[in-house]
């Protein structure tokens, strides 16, 4: 989860938006009545299956209110730039990086995520974001304000950049970003099949600060990737399932030579927790299999930048075709995906 939220911190933002509303209606300030222009004067209303249930809002690509830095960018993909964004409280993943790079370069200001008067002040059209602790919490405070549309966590790339595409009256672009990375998919099949790697079994793993360590099942975006691209996934901890609580599972170090399979990639960044790198531990001996650390944020992440991103490591990784992605090859990425949704 990117933005968590605590209970302290939701109930200080709850009486902050209350005071702000007061404010407002006594000031008679037209910021207040943006969420009564949500609703009005679009080209028309849709109904979908967000996160928490079906949801109303309006068709628009305007004053769109972004909640998090994946739904910003998947925005900017299909060509909507939101007015703000909730920053990202993780730190150090290149993913990350590269996405706050993105928006920053659109001009586009990030704000702190729980600051509900903020999103009063801006009186968006509607608001847009990832599920998350934070977004479970501020739903409703932010319901008075315009229509919430949050998208699935449990929900494929797929679905819910169709969802954007829809709400955003960019369908068209969400499904020729689509197109162009089932090519990409394909195209790099077709070059593992023909390295004589097809039907590999492959390893996600990380640490999770000292002496813990994470094994990463079929949930997340890499999960379907590596399906995709007919490599096969360990039965060992779960990797093989989809329904592992949170994408992931906890493996003592004692088991840690379990994660080892014929292809490995060691998840790195924020996750490690300032823990040192597991190829280094004399418990996980890989012997001769193929290795390649990648950045955490991008691989377990869950948009369609996040498949640009792992689908450009497995090729260097795996077919010697570059190299591993960072903060500013991800930005070119990004850039590759914009154009084949323009």
């Amino acid at each position: 989860m990117l933005y968590t939220v605590t209970g302290r911190r939701a109930a200080r933002a709850t009486a902050a938006f209350a005071v702000a509303v007061l404010f407002l209606t006594a000031c008679g300030s037209g910021s207040g009545g943006g969420g009564g222009d949500s609703t009005g004067g679009g080209p028309g209303e849709v109904t979908l299956a967000g996160a928490y249930g079906r949801t109303t809002v309006p068709v628009t690509d305007e004053k769109v209110w972004a909640l998090d830095p994946r739904t910003a960018t998947e925005l900017l993909a299909i060509g909507v730039t939101p007015t703000h964004v909730g920053r990202s409280t993780h730190k150090g993943d290149a993913a990350f990086q590269a996405q706050e790079r993105l928006l920053a370069d659109e001009g586009i200001e990030l704000v702190e995520p729980d600051k509900v008067e903020l999103v009063l002040e801006a009186g968006p059209s509607v608001i847009i974001g990832e599920q998350s602790l934070s977004s479970d919490e501020l739903a409703e405070e932010l319901k008075k304000i315009a229509p919430v549309l949050i998208t699935r966590a449990t929900a494929s790339w797929e679905e819910n950049l169709r969802l954007l595409g829809r709400a955003t009256g960019r369908g068209e672009r969400a499904g020729s970003v689509i197109e162009h990375l089932d090519r990409e998919t394909t195209a790099t099949r077709r070059d593992i099949e023909k390295a004589g790697l097809a039907g590999e079994t492959v390893s996600l793993m990380s640490a999770c600060g000292e002496g813990n360590f994470c094994a990463y099942g079929s949930g997340r975006t890499a999960g379907p990737v590596l399906t995709d691209l007919g490599f096969k996934r360990p039965s060992e901890h779960g990797q093989d399932r989809t329904g592992v609580s949170y994408g992931y599972t906890s493996v003592s170090e004692e088991k840690l030579g379990e994660l080892v399979a014929p292809i490995v990639f060691v998840l790195s960044g924020s996750v490690q927790y300032g823990a040192p790198d597991p190829l280094d531990n004399p418990l996980f001996e890989v012997g001769d299999a193929r290795t390649g650390v990648v950045d955490f944020a991008a691989w377990y992440g869950s948009g369609s930048f996040d498949v640009s991103w792992v689908l450009n490591d497995i090729r260097a990784v795996l077919l010697d075709d570059g190299t591993v992605t960072d903060q500013v090859s991800g930005v070119e990425l990004f850039e590759e995906l914009r154009k084949a949704g323009a």
